[in-house]
């Protein structure tokens, strides 16, 4: 959380503020949202029943170009909303960790309204 209350994420070593999304923002967010949640939760489901644990069996299972392009989209266009100067080129040249990629998403979809504040 930053100082006054906005959940924040960390990408590339810095906190990132995500305030509530506008339409401008959610217009591309949530179609990819609902994209991509249902993949992650059936390979989280998936590697759970496979009796495999750890991140890197569930990504197997949903990391391919296409996903990691729309995860981008969706980070992205999110920091858009407190920092609308930022460039996707800018963007795309920062060094992120893909798990804090897959971490973002949760605090996103609470600012998007898809999301109650204390739902897993």
């Amino acid at each position: 959380m930053t100082s006054d209350e906005t959940p924040a994420i960390v990408l590339a070593g810095r906190e990132w503020p995500i305030p509530r999304l506008a339409p401008k923002q959610n217009r591309i967010v949530v179609p990819a949202l609902l994209e991509l949640i249902p993949r992650i939760l059936g390979a989280r489901a998936q590697a759970d029943a496979a009796g495999e644990t750890g991140q890197i069996s569930q990504l197997a299972r949903t990391l391919d170009t296409a996903f990691y392009d729309r995860l981008g989209d969706v980070v992205f266009t999110a920091l858009t909303r407190a920092e609308p100067g930022l460039t996707r080129t800018a963007f795309d040249d920062m060094a992120i960790d893909t798990l804090e990629l897959l971490v973002a998403v949760r605090v996103i979809a609470l600012q998007a309204g898809l999301l109650k504040q204390g739902a897993r």
